[in-house]
């Protein structure tokens, strides 16, 4: 670590850091935040002229515009650079130990790049249980939901990023390990009570009202990406709280293969889950579901309003979900066409 600011030797490190270590996390990291970037947009404006067309309809459907789906993975990205900018800083710092900025910019961007891929875990969720309509599980009430989860995850950030560069500084350097310290804690007790939150939907989720749950499955596979995510950032909270309870002489502080193993490879991972899942599991194909079903449901409710049961047994025109247009010329012009015949 930095023992002082004014000497003209510099201990940022209390081993030989690895130089290939965070060149391939690097590298890694770019792959994937361009990959991401790339499916996030492209997925968003695949549904544009779908979503567009569920506004024709007369039926109050719930759903996001693609700009507020495509917001969720904001947070991610943005992380997810934050990772790359991190190691590029660090494999600048293990070569010329003499240089303060890129130590400060490693320590700083990869101590907080995770509150961000909480923020859009978050995020992912309320969009989840909004579409699904199942807001009666959640422990807060559904408007102050995601709001309270991302308002600690910006304190915790907040904190996190002061503490951090406090560090630094001989003179602060206490200060600032106990501000960051208090800030890991915040997170973790947020974090903590979301996965609470989550299992709770997951278990309450059977009971309420609504149906749409019980008509595609889709929904656990999104949940149970979000709620592994979510575990595998905690444990890396709960080694780095640690790191920083044990001060610069403990042994997580003492071992690089601690930072690779615990944070490095967890964060990683995380990325690596959101990317190959969104083109199969991610908001958009859930939203997708979730408005299919609704579309079924009124479909039948309309039905049952002015279809006798036997012309429903005999009638043989199929109407494909997919096909907006179907659906409308099915909801709007099948009583006519009854009349008629």
């Amino acid at each position: 670590m930095l023992e002082n600011s004014n000497s003209t030797e510099h201990h940022f490190y209390n081993y030989t850091p690895s130089r290939r270590a965070p060149i391939i996390f690097g590298w890694l990291n770019i792959f994937a935040t361009g990959l991401i970037i790339i499916l996030v947009f492209y997925c968003g404006f695949s549904k544009f002229r779908e979503v567009r067309q569920w506004k024709k309809f007369n039926i109050e459907l719930r759903h996001f515009s693609v700009t507020k789906l495509i917001a969720a993975y904001i947070p991610l990205i943005i992380g997810m650079a934050m990772e790359t900018l991190g190691y590029a800083g660090r494999s600048i710092s293990v070569v010329d130990q003499q240089v303060v900025g890129p130590y400060v910019l490693q320590v700083l961007l990869l101590l907080v790049a995770p509150t961000l891929y909480a923020a859009t875990i978050y995020m992912l969720f309320g969009r989840l249980t909004y579409l699904l309509f199942a807001e009666e599980t959640l422990i807060l009430p559904a408007k102050f939901n995601t709001s309270f989860f991302v308002i600690g995850d910006i304190i915790s950030l907040v904190m996190q990023t002061a503490g951090s560069s406090m560090r630094a500084n001989a003179n602060s350097a206490k200060s600032g390990t106990n501000i960051a310290t208090a800030g890991l804690f915040i997170q973790l007790g947020f974090f903590g009570l979301f996965i609470i939150n989550e299992a709770l939907f997951y278990f309450r989720i059977k009971s309420i009202s609504s149906n749409i749950h019980t008509n595609f499955r889709l929904w656990k596979f999104s949940n149970f990406i979000l709620l592994f995510n979510s575990i595998l950032i905690l444990v890396r909270s709960i080694v780095r709280t640690i790191e920083f309870k044990q001060g610069d002489e403990g042994f997580i502080t003492d071992h690089e293969w601690c930072l690779y193993t615990f944070d490095s490879a967890l964060m990683f991972i995380v990325g690596f889950i959101f990317l190959v899942s969104l083109p199969f599991f991610g908001i958009f194909q859930l939203q997708h579901a979730s408005v299919k079903t609704q579309l079924e449901e009124a479909y039948d409710k309309k039905n049952s309003e002015f279809v006798p049961n036997d012309y429903l047994n005999n009638y043989n025109a199929s109407i494909d979900m997919s096909d907006l247009d179907s659906f409308r010329y099915a909801v709007e012009f099948k009583r006519e066409d009854i009349i008629m015949k």
